[in-house]
């Protein structure tokens, strides 16, 4: 429910037993342009596989660190208007990459939309945060409205959810072959 509040034009549904190629199947024979997983262990969110359709990519991340809208305080009204999005530090081929599978989530904001969603990349962990700015004369004043949560990515395939292991991996994070001092993935810098 919160990420309906933060993707313009998503729709909630619960999985159930459903299996994974008759949800594809079904989100495909709607028109939807992208399917959603998430994952919770004990009702707290923990992961989040993210479809393009009709032919991909499919994007996992782990999903750590959420805060819910209620928990966020100062609430402000949350505007269903599609945001302008910032990507930040997301500038080494594969952050822009990943910068380009989310922001295809995400609808041509109108130019007067006072919404604004954040990616911002920190030591290879995309922190998720959404705002709503006022001018007053010439300073502008964020607040936060939530949901808030960090994403790390860890496998990318060419192909749709329900293809699997049969699709093409594209990038796959191994975090035992690093030997040398730490590699930043998501930046250049």
């Amino acid at each position: 429910q919160e990420l309906c509040l933060l993707l313009p034009g998503a729709r909630r549904m619960n999985r159930g037993r459903a299996e994974l190629g008759a949800l594809v199947g079904a989100c495909q024979a709607a028109g939807v342009s992208d399917l959603l997983v998430l994952h919770e262990t004990r009702g707290r969110p923990d992961g989040l596989v993210l479809c393009h359709l009709p032919h991909g990519p499919t994007a996992h991340f782990t999903l750590s660190g959420v805060v819910l809208r209620q928990e966020v305080g100062g609430l402000g009204g949350a505007p269903l208007a599609a945001p302008h999005l910032l990507l930040l530090h997301l500038d080494s081929a594969l952050g822009r990459r990943i910068g380009t599978i989310l922001k295809h989530l995400f609808p041509v904001p109108r130019p007067d939309s006072r919404r604004v969603v954040t990616f911002a990349n920190q030591d290879d962990v995309i922190l998720v945060r959404n705002h709503i700015y006022k001018r007053r004369g010439r300073t502008v004043e964020l607040e936060e409205v939530g949901p808030r949560f960090q994403l790390r990515p860890y496998l990318i395939r060419l192909g749709t959810l329900e293809q699997g292991e049969a699709a093409d991996v594209e990038w796959r994070w191994h975090p035992y072959t690093a030997t040398a001092p730490k590699r930043r993935l998501l930046s250049a810098a």
